[in-house]
């Protein structure tokens, strides 16, 4: 059964921008949309203009777990780090029904 994946960023504006556009990147989604597992992914800003929420569905949590490690392997938190003004955050949700 799929789960649900929210994150979220608090971004400074730039920092926001910034993810959005390395999002939209050869090395944003497009790696994303390819990894096992991978199922949906959608990007939305809060009011504020800084904070990111990213609302994703996986196959498993295992799966996102092992695309999260790969993430972090190959630099992205050194590339958020200077963008973020907050935490970064990740919650699972399988449907109850």
């Amino acid at each position: 059964m799929s789960i649900i994946v929210v994150a979220q960023a608090a971004f400074s504006e730039s920092g926001a921008q910034a993810f959005i556009d390395w999002s939209k990147s050869p090395d944003g989604y497009v790696l994303t949309r390819a990894y096992d597992g991978f199922e949906h992914i959608e990007t939305w800003l809060g009011e504020d203009q800084k904070t990111v929420y990213l609302y994703e569905k996986w196959a498993s949590k295992e799966h996102h777990q092992a695309y999260l490690k790969f993430r972090i392997e190959t630099g992205l938190m050194e590339f958020l780090g200077p963008h973020l003004e907050g935490e970064f955050t990740v919650s699972y949700f399988h449907n109850a029904d």
